[in-house]
């Protein structure tokens, strides 16, 4: 299987994107840093999967011009981070566990909540892998680099 490149201005990409690590938490415009408060040698897997082109790459690493190994220190944001969102999406999930029942109840309430897609199932709750959930939650990782904001909604049975 062959892995997704690794180009010189990747590291943009990456950038343009807060760290999602708790113990990193770099802003935009700023390489990630490391425990030790060094900036990282690569950047967190969590962050670099935010780029649909390098989703699948193993890493990223930190370039030269950010000095890995020096001390961290937070860089000016881009003038486009922290900007509203572009839109809005509402993702829904509806989950049946037999075939007698109906997820039918479910869809009315989440097209009453503005669901644009849903995800719907007839699955048992005993089901190890649900590939339409699967999907529900993958599908806002692929939207949201786009500046979309998205929301998955569940509704919850009595």
């Amino acid at each position: 299987m062959k892995q997704s490149a690794v180009v010189s201005d990747d590291f943009k990409r990456v950038e343009s994107h807060d760290c999602p690590m708790s113990t990193c938490a770099a802003p935009a415009g700023s390489p990630c840093r490391t425990g030790k408060g060094k900036v990282a040698i690569q950047y967190h897997t969590a962050r670099f999967r935010l780029v649909p082109q390098l989703a699948k790459a193993l890493s990223v690493p930190a370039p030269a011009v950010r000095k890995p190994g020096s001390v961290w220190t937070e860089l000016p944001r881009p003038v486009n981070a922290g900007a509203e969102p572009v839109g809005h999406v509402r993702l829904g999930y509806a989950r049946a566990s037999t075939a007698r029942q109906s997820p039918d109840a479910q869809l009315d309430s989440l097209a009453e909540t503005g669901v644009t897609r849903v995800f719907s199932e007839k699955i048992s709750t005993r089901a190890t892998r649900r590939p339409d959930l699967e999907a529900a939650v993958k599908l806002p990782g692929e939207i949201r680099p786009s500046g979309v904001a998205v929301t998955l909604v569940v509704h919850e049975g009595a």
